[in-house]
């Protein structure tokens, strides 16, 4: 088993919010229990058997079977990232303001609810697109099926309020190690235009977090 001790990301901004609608942690993370499965197999892939890297983004696990290589694999990643930052700028062309505060929060330099809201709908749409490999591709099938096996057997994430802060504790099943050589995922090498695709891909993810997932879902009732 892998434990991994962090911060919850964007954690000061659901501190603040449970404090002011006096709503106890146990309640926000009984919510977030639904989400954490696929959470948990996301990280698994990201950081303990990620057929492509030594430590990658989460999204490699659904190209098994259809590339070949860490090249391959870094191209499609960056067309993600491309992607969604083509989207954003579409349809906030001109809302400088927003789209500064959006790289911002994915960043991690700002708590803005409607721009985390607006980065996991993208993280959700592109998982969506993706599973269809799942369904057509039986290598991406079993790689997924037995990540969900180990996945299935963890323990619930232990978290704690404390200091405006909210810690977690959780953790990763171990897979027997591939004779493979796997490569580094080296983002600071990209080339100054794939730079921010990157950088998405390779922080998109903490939106997909459980605790963040339940926090929009409770949060968007005091939005509207």
């Amino acid at each position: 088993m892998l434990t991994i001790e962090s911060r919850v990301p964007h954690d000061a901004i659901m501190d603040g919010w449970l404090c002011l609608h006096d709503v106890p942690l146990d309640s926000l993370v009984q919510q977030s229990r639904r989400y954490e499965r696929a959470y948990l197999a996301w990280e698994t892939v990201r950081q303990v058997r990620n057929p492509f890297f030594n430590i990658g983004t989460g999204f490699e696990g659904y190209f098994v079977g259809n590339c070949q290589s860490p090249e391959e694999m870094l191209a499609q990643l960056l067309e993600i990232g491309h992607g969604m930052l083509t989207s954003n700028c579409r349809l906030y062309r001109h809302q400088y303001t927003f789209k500064s505060k959006l790289m911002k929060t994915l960043r991690g330099e700002l708590d803005d609810p409607r721009a985390m809201d607006i980065w996991s709908t993208l993280l959700g749409a592109a998982l969506g697109r993706l599973r269809c490999n799942v369904l057509y591709n039986y290598k991406t099938y079993l790689f997924q099926n037995e990540t969900y096996w180990a996945v299935n057997r963890l323990p619930f994430i232990k978290y704690a309020q404390c200091a405006h802060h909210i810690e977690q504790e959780y953790v990763l099943a171990r897979f027997r190690s591939s004779c493979v050589s796997k490569s580094d995922l080296c983002l600071n090498m990209l080339k100054p235009s794939d730079c921010d695709a990157g950088f998405v891909v390779s922080r998109i993810g903490c939106f997909g977090h459980p605790l963040v997932r339940a926090y929009m879902r409770e949060a968007y009732r005091y939005w509207c």
